[in-house]
Parts: C-alpha cells; structure tokens; sequence
C-alpha cells in the first residue's frame, strides 16, 4: 500500500488502471486491485473467514460500545482491533462450528483500574443487581468513573447495554431487563469508565446468570 502526500491533483479517489486510490483517516493511499485467485481456499482460511463473520456480526450488536471503549494503540479502527483480539483470544470450538467463548470475550479494553469481588444475582422477576467492591480511589479509579453492565441473553440472542446508570462508588446497581429474558440466562459483563480521561477498563466477566 503506496500512501500519497499532496500534489497538484490532490488525493486520489476511485480506480485509475491497476490501484485504488482512497481516503482513510487523514492519509491518502493506493493499494493494486484484488488479484484473482486461482488455488482452491485452504481449511486455514475457511476457518479464519468463519470466525470473522461470527464475531463482526456478533459485535455489531454493541458497535458503539466498542468504539467507544476498546482502547486502539493503531492504526486499525477500534472494531477492527476487537475482531483481531476476539478472533485470537475468544473462540470456542472447531471448524466449522466456531462459538464465542463467553467468559473470554473483551469489547471495552483500556487502562482504567477494574474491580473485585463482583457478583450478580436475579431477586425479581427481569431484575438483576450487580455488585462489586472498590480498589482504594485514585485517578485510575476513581468514585465518579461511570458504571457499564452489559447482558447477552443467548435464548433471545440481544444484547442489553446499560452505561449511564451509576458510578464506580455506589458499589452495587439494580437494572430492569427490558425484552422477554425472565427464565432465561444471561451473560453478564462489567467495566468502568471516566469522563475525565475517557479510557475505559477491561471488561470482567461475571458469569452466566439465571433471570427471575
């Protein structure tokens, strides 16, 4: 890939004979158009074209919440960057039936400090509370950083996303699960984030719980 600093045409968009011309990111680039492919597609790549299209369309369903907290030291786009760790890191089983491994997943990645002793338990019926205790506050952790829960619900296959509901020094937060989930399990997440720095920290799996 050929970057292009500016001439007297400027950048270059569209196809001129064999490149590409385009625009990403503030930077001007060529790239050859796509060869044909003549050898038959190996297991290798049957298998990584099966997992990209797994996790793009599952993390699709908490797009904003990736770009917002997956903490991208590249020159990749924060959903790119999730795909790329997810691929690697979060599979569960074998070609062709690849699974997300629930436990292993990450959508908000960053410095900001996490928690411990987290926990979630459903009293009421589509209610969940949440609960966690706190490191000793510092700028990496501090009392306002901004709570975030999110619940993946296997049964009805949504997401349910919960970010202005509290902050880190509340210690503990009751959210109404809106969708039809009551007797179903959910996958619960937690992570923090702050306003202030706007880094989020790496979310921490829960488990898989039992809605009322």
């Amino acid at each position: 890939m050929g970057k292009i600093k500016k001439g007297i045409l400027g950048g270059v968009s569209g196809k001129v004979g064999a490149v590409v011309g385009a625009h990403w990111r503030g930077i001007d680039y060529l790239r050859g158009l796509p060869k044909l492919q003549t050898k038959p597609r190996t297991d290798l790549q049957h298998a990584q074209t099966s997992k990209l299209t797994l996790f793009r369309g599952f993390l699709l369903g908490i797009a904003s919440t990736v770009e917002k907290c997956f903490q991208n030291h590249t020159k990749y786009t924060e959903m790119n960057a999730a795909l790329s760790y997810n691929m690697t890191h979060a599979v569960a089983g074998s070609y062709p039936e690849f699974e997300v491994d629930f436990p292993a997943l990450v959508f908000a990645k960053g410095e900001l400090l996490g928690s411990w002793g987290f926990k979630a338990l459903s009293k009421e019926t589509s209610q969940l509370t949440v609960c966690w205790k706190n490191r000793p506050f510092s700028n990496m952790s501090a009392a306002g950083d901004k709570v975030q829960v999110i619940m993946y619900c296997v049964g009805t296959e949504e997401f349910h996303i919960y970010d202005q509901i509290g902050t880190r020094s509340d210690k503990s937060v009751t959210l109404a699960i809106k969708g039809g989930v009551s007797g179903h399990t959910v996958h619960c997440y937690l992570s923090f984030y702050s306003e202030t720095f706007k880094i989020s920290s790496t979310n921490e799996y829960i488990g898989e719980i039992p809605v009322k």
